[in-house]
């Protein structure tokens, strides 16, 4: 349950007040907020105008913030028209928002005074040199923005009211446990429901389906018959893939290069030794003596471990009988490798070994010797890489010659197809939607349903849609987004006509039923009379199940059963046109006694400050007085 309060209580509110204080926003180039413009802005909210400007700077401003999070996902998304009128839309609410927000903070009289505007200006990083706040670069990057420092200051204050309104409805915000606990038991309850269902389909052959009821529904769903911009095309596609493998490397090719490169198939031998350290910073002839000493008494049979764990000055290894990590050739100091990459069998010693650490005796641990991969099992990689090299010299050679031709013969790729022998594809009508690929690329979708490029009939540049991946495409026949006659989609009118009269019926029915039921207060009776049996769900849970959704809903959503009416009941419309009439018999409550955490009232806490922020916005724009003239998003070009 309280994974739902943390799922709904996640981001807004935190951005929203972060948002308000990025000031580096208005640095970018939004003197538009300020400046007087004779155009026609882009909203007027209660009179004031936002404009144009101060919309682009804002749309730009979040494109590239979109595009920096979600890399090529949202170029697939911008290319596509209708989806970036939505984003520009909902930049444009936004900026409405806050020009509500500023005018209510100026009806409650909120004030940011004088001193804690210079405040905020000498604490910003963009001010600053060596973290100190310096005028010259104040004023620097003012001009640069186009603005005066008075409309600046202005600025800040706008956006510093708007936070002060904000922080004082969210930081008003509390939960007490009493609340979330009466939320946790509304959560955990369960109910018993009673319900029926009356298809649609039962009554299909008693409707009537007349010319009138066709042209109406048709007129009333106008946008379901709206077919999508289709391009066909025709392409050229290069890949170093695709060239690699048809580049024949012989085995003993590839044999040769096994031979000549056979360290790269080949595991390097490798020691663990032990050792005994007499730290030393320089030649010591007592120490070299004791050393001496040590390793006679190591030929003698003595226990290395023991002796490494009384004599050694290599703490850390003797506690380990002197057993150090597994050395490869490079690990160590040259006298040291040199010795114990000359111990070739397990429990040899080295005579007494000088570093710049001092004195070593060492003993082979273990060992590995080098093992090289057989032939055969790493032929395949072998071949692979001979064909991978030899193809980037013919990716390159084929790319410069593909973009020669292509643009030198611009009205067909026959001819590109012709000397580069590379295969010439065709594609059939297709939408955004169902461009596959590498066809479904956005730079190539960009480019393919470009009106320009369309109208031109030309070949593409080479365009790259992966690593030494690319294609050179044609539009050969286009289809405007339309809508599509009454003849075209008659069928599919009748069959929507036939639905929606059946689904009335079925309403109808349901309807009776219920009228009967709230008459003589028996579920079972009411719904076998029209010859239909009521199905049951004891201790139905809030969330989850295999009910329908729209069932669940409503009978969470129906009064609790009293004993002046044992059963409380509605109707409901089913996703595929079938209604249901649900009926709740009795409830279930959990008591819920253990206090909740204090992280969860926050969670709780700032759910509602969510939700009252929200509840503000809406009343202030329901009050509003809104206009919103019809915006003409610029055109995508390459």
């Amino acid at each position: 349950m309280l994974e739902k309060i943390r799922e709904g209580s996640q981001g807004l509110t935190a951005k929203i007040i972060l948002g308000l204080i990025i000031v580096t926003f208005a640095l970018a180039g939004v003197g538009g907020y300020l400046g007087s413009s004779q155009e026609t802005p882009a909203a007027e909210v209660n009179g004031e105008g936002v404009s144009r400007a101060a919309l682009e700077q804002a749309y730009q401003n979040e494109r590239a913030r979109m595009e920096q999070q979600f890399g090529e996902m949202f170029e697939l998304l911008a290319s596509d028209p209708s989806y970036m009128a939505g984003f520009r839309a909902d930049v444009l609410e936004r900026l409405i928002d806050e020009t509500l927000q500023k005018q209510y903070a100026k009806k409650l009289g909120l004030r940011i005074s004088d001193e804690a505007i210079r405040q905020v200006i000498r604490t910003l990083p963009e001010f600053q040199v060596g973290g100190v706040f310096n005028n010259d670069r104040y004023l620097a990057l003012l001009r640069q923005a186009g603005l005066q420092t008075g409309e600046f200051r202005e600025m800040l204050r706008e956006q510093m009211m708007r936070q002060q309104l904000i922080q004082g409805l969210i930081l008003s915000e509390f939960a007490t446990p009493n609340e979330l606990q009466r939320l946790m038991t509304l959560q955990q309850q369960s109910r018993d429901i009673q319900f029926v269902k009356f298809s649609a389909e039962q009554f299909s052959d008693q409707v009537e389906v007349t010319d009138a009821k066709i042209e109406q529904y048709y007129y009333d769903q106008l946008a379901r018959f709206e077919t999508e911009e289709k391009v066909a095309v025709e392409f050229i596609e290069l890949s170093i893939e695709q060239i690699a493998k048809d580049i024949a490397v012989s085995e003993a090719e590839a044999k040769a290069f096994y031979q000549a490169n056979l360290a790269l198939y080949s595991t390097q031998e490798r020691r663990q030794v032990a050792h005994i350290l007499l730290e030393s910073m320089g030649a010591d002839s007592e120490l070299e003596a004791r050393a001496q000493s040590i390793l006679a008494e190591l030929e003698a049979g003595a226990d290395f471990a023991e002796v490494a764990a009384r004599e050694s000055d290599d703490t850390f290894s003797a506690a380990e009988g002197g057993v150090l990590p597994w050395l490869n050739r490079g690990d160590m100091e040259a006298a040291f490798e040199e010795a114990a990459f000359a111990l070739s069998e397990e429990g040899a010693l080295s005579g007494v070994v000088q570093t710049s650490f001092g004195y070593h005796i060492i003993k082979l641990h273990r060992f590995e010797p080098t093992v090289a991969r057989d032939f055969a099992e790493v032929q395949g990689e072998i071949v692979q890489a001979l064909q991978q090299e030899q193809a980037y010299d013919r990716f390159f050679e084929l790319q410069q010659l593909l973009a020669d031709v292509s643009f030198d013969v611009p009205d067909n790729l026959q001819e590109a197809a012709d000397m580069t022998q590379l295969p010439l594809r065709s594609q059939a009508l297709f939408s955004r939607q169902e461009a596959a690929a590498p066809l479904n690329h956005p730079q190539v979708l960009q480019r393919l349903f470009n009106l320009r490029f369309i109208g031109e009939g030309l070949n593409s540049e080479p365009i790259e849609v992966g690593a030494q991946h690319l294609i050179v495409a044609r539009v050969t026949d286009h289809q405007p987004a339309r809508t599509q006659s009454l003849d075209e989609v008659r069928d599919q009118v009748v069959a929507g006509v036939r639905q929606q009269l059946s689904s009335e019926l079925a309403r109808q029915q349901a309807a009776a039923v219920l009228a009967a039921f709230q008459q003589e207060g028996d579920f079972t009776s009411a719904v076998m009379a029209v010859g239909l049996e009521p199905q049951f769900a004891s201790d139905t849970s809030r969330f989850g199940g295999s009910l329908d959704a729209e069932v669940r809903a409503k009978a969470f959503a129906l009064p609790r059963p009293s004993e002046n009416q044992p059963a409380t009941a509605d109707l409901v419309e089913l996703m595929n046109g079938d209604m249901a009439l649900v009926a709740v018999t009795a409830v279930r409550d959990v008591e819920v006694t253990e206090l909740p955490e204090v992280e969860d009232l926050e969670r709780f806490a700032n759910q509602q400050a969510q939700q009252s922020y929200e509840a503000m916005l809406a009343a202030l724009k329901a009050s509003a007085k809104i206009r919103r003239p019809r915006l003409e998003a610029p055109e995508e070009s390459f």
